[in-house]
């Protein structure tokens, strides 16, 4: 790789770290970055999940305190997404990622929009549709993300923290110390199995993984002091932002 090359990794990293730390969407940055680099779209895919995933581990200890209010939720939904992770691997390797690329446009402006309205979801799921929070229909939704996240992965963000949060994780921190701690697992299971299979390079890899660690975690700590209209505000803009774009490649 040349120097400007590095450095375009480095700085999508850097600016993929802060977004995926306090919302979502560092996948998008990264991903264009490494089809620039000559990196095919599988290989563009596969190494920008194994890049980012420093980014939601180094932002995981500034949301302890909401991680211990809800840890009895996590065995339970984190192996519906281990299952789900591993059915995404398994279909990645039959399949390829390149057909679904087209499909991220769609999924990612659905996403931010199901995100927008999650709070209202969640309140009408708890009165009127338990299923939808602890039940099966609930287990499924994680179930597909999990596939999802391992499949392709790009604005997997904004769908688990829209998930998380029907689910009754809370308000906003609590919904997103749980996306950072299931996308931490299911990326670090992604890094595994994609690297045996030859589809990461781990050149690549190096600069945006340092990028995204050092900038997660200083974004991470100013996080809890923005208030939470600021946060949702800045997923849902970003979100649509990031869709038009896809949209009119």
């Amino acid at each position: 790789m040349s120097v400007v090359e590095v450095l375009v990794l480095f700085a999508t990293g850097l600016v993929g770290g802060v977004v995926n730390s306090v919302s979502s969407g560092g996948s998008f940055l990264t991903y264009p970055a490494m089809l620039y680099i000559g990196l095919t779209p599988i290989e563009a895919a596969t190494t920008t999940l194994a890049a980012l995933t420093p980014a939601n581990l180094a932002a995981v200890p500034e949301y302890w305190p909401e991680v211990k209010q809800n840890k009895h939720r996590y065995p339970r939904d984190f192996a519906i997404v281990f299952l789900g992770a591993t059915i995404g691997i398994g279909l990645l390797f039959a399949t390829g990622a390149e057909g679904f690329e087209t499909l991220v446009p769609w999924l990612l402006l659905g996403a931010t929009l199901l995100f927008a309205v999650s709070p209202r979801i969640h309140v009408w799921a708890g009165h009127s549709a338990p299923s939808l929070t602890d039940g099966a229909a609930g287990a499924v939704m994680i179930l597909a993300l999990g596939v999802y996240l391992t499949y392709f992965g790009s604005g997997i963000g904004n769908l688990m923290l829209a998930a998380f949060t029907i689910r009754g994780f809370g308000e906003f921190l609590s919904a997103n110390a749980a996306k950072n701690l299931a996308l931490s697992m299911g990326t670090t299971m992604a890094a595994v199995a994609y690297t045996f299979a030859g589809y990461i390079d781990w050149l690549a890899v190096v600069p945006v993984f340092v990028g995204s660690a050092v900038s997660a975690r200083v974004a991470s700590r100013y996080a809890r002091r923005l208030s939470v209209p600021l946060l949702r505000g800045f997923v849902i803009a970003s979100g649509l932002a990031v869709a038009i774009y896809q949209f009119g490649r």
